[in-house]
C-alpha cells in the first residue's frame, strides 16, 4: 500500500516523523480497521436490541450460503457505516503527515525573516556561514533554529554544507526557506558573495509577507460582514420576518424553530471565526 503513495516517505520527513512509510501505513490500516470495528459492532448491538435483525438469522446464518447472504443483507445498515469509517480514518491519518509538514512550514515562514537578518548580519561582520548556522540554531527562532540545528549537526558529523542544506531543503515544506537555501548553495558553489544573496532574499520574503498581509486585510472585510449578518441580522430580522410571514401562510412559529435558527446561526459563526484564523498569514504583526 504504502508503494501506491510515493508522496508519503517524504510527507513523513517534512513532518519530523521518524518512521518507515510501511510502518506508519501498517499502524495507520490498525487504526481504521479497530474504528471500523467498533462502529459497527455498536450499531450491531442497537439493531439486534432494537429487532431490526431477526435474531433466527443470526442463528442460521453459518449453516449455508445463501443464510450467510440473507444475514449480511440484513446487517448491510451496520457495515456501510463500518466502511464508511474506516475509508474516512485511513484517509484522514494518510493525509496527516501532509498537514503537519505545512503546519510546519508555516512555523517555518513565521520566524524566517528575523533569522535571515541575524545570519546576514553575522556573515556580513566576517563570520563563517557555519558558525551564522550554529548562532541562529541556538537563538530561539522557533522551526527556524531547529531546521538550522539540524543542519549544524549534520555538518558537524562530516556532512559538507552544501550537502546538508540540499536536504534541508528537500525535507522542509517552506517555499521560502526552501529557496534560501537553494541560493546559499548556489552561492557557496559559486564562491558569490553570501552577504548579497542574503540580502536579495530578506527583501523578497519581506514584500511576500506584506502583500499576504494586505490580502488578508481585505478578506477580513468580507468575513466580518458575514459574521454580522449571522450574528445579529439572521437571528433579529430573519425572525421577525418569519413570524410576519406566518401570519399570511398559516405556518405556526414554534420555539424549536427559533431555536434551531439560533443554533443554526452559532455554527456558522464559530466556522466563520476559525477560517479567519485559519486564513491569517504566518508571519509576525
Amino acid at each position: 500500500v504504502a508503494g501506491l503513495m510515493p508522496g508519503l516517505k517524504y510527507d513523513l520527513q517534512q513532518a519530523r516523523e521518524d518512521v518507515d512509510a510501511g510502518e506508519y501505513v501498517s499502524v495507520v490500516l490498525f487504526n481504521a480497521l479497530v474504528w471500523s470495528s467498533l462502529l459497527f459492532f455498536l450499531v450491531f448491538v442497537l439493531m439486534v436490541g432494537r429487532g431490526l435483525i431477526e435474531r433466527k438469522i443470526l442463528a442460521a446464518m453459518f449453516s449455508s450460503p445463501a443464510d450467510l447472504g440473507a444475514a449480511l443483507w440484513a446487517m448491510r445498515m451496520a457495515i456501510l457505516p463500518s466502511v464508511a469509517a474506516f475509508a474516512g480514518v485511513f484517509g484522514f491519518l494518510i493525509y496527516y503527515p501532509h498537514i503537519m509538514a505545512r503546519k510546519i512550514g508555516e512555523l517555518v515562514d513565521k520566524d524566517l525573516v528575523y533569522a535571515l537578518k541575524d545570519l546576514s548580519l553575522q556573515v556580513g561582520s566576517g563570520v563563517s556561514l557555519y558558525d551564522g548556522m550554529a548562532n541562529v540554531a541556538r537563538t530561539d527562532y522557533g522551526a527556524v533554529s531547529r531546521e538550522f540545528e539540524t543542519v549544524v549537526k549534520e555538518i558537524s558529523t562530516g556532512e559538507s554544507e552544501d550537502a546538508a542544506l540540499e536536504k534541508m531543503a528537500l525535507r522542509t515544506e517552506s517555499e521560502f526557506l526552501r529557496k534560501v537555501i537553494w541560493q546559499l548553495v548556489t552561492a557557496l558553489r559559486s564562491g558569490s558573495s553570501m552577504q548579497g544573496a542574503l540580502k536579495g532574499l530578506v527583501k523578497s520574503v519581506q514584500e511576500f509577507q506584506h502583500a499576504q498581509i494586505k490580502d488578508y486585510a481585505s478578506e477580513l472585510n468580507l468575513w466580518t460582514l458575514m459574521f454580522m449578518i449571522f450574528a445579529v441580522a439572521i437571528p433579529g430580522l430573519g425572525s421577525t420576518l418569519l413570524v410576519v410571514l406566518s401570519t399570511f401562510g398559516g405556518m405556526q412559529v414554534t420555539e424549536t424553530i427559533f431555536m434551531s435558527i439560533i443554533g443554526f446561526c452559532f455554527v456558522v459563526e464559530f466556522v466563520i471565526v476559525e477560517l479567519i484564523k485559519s486564513r491569517r498569514p504566518p508571519v509576525h504583526i
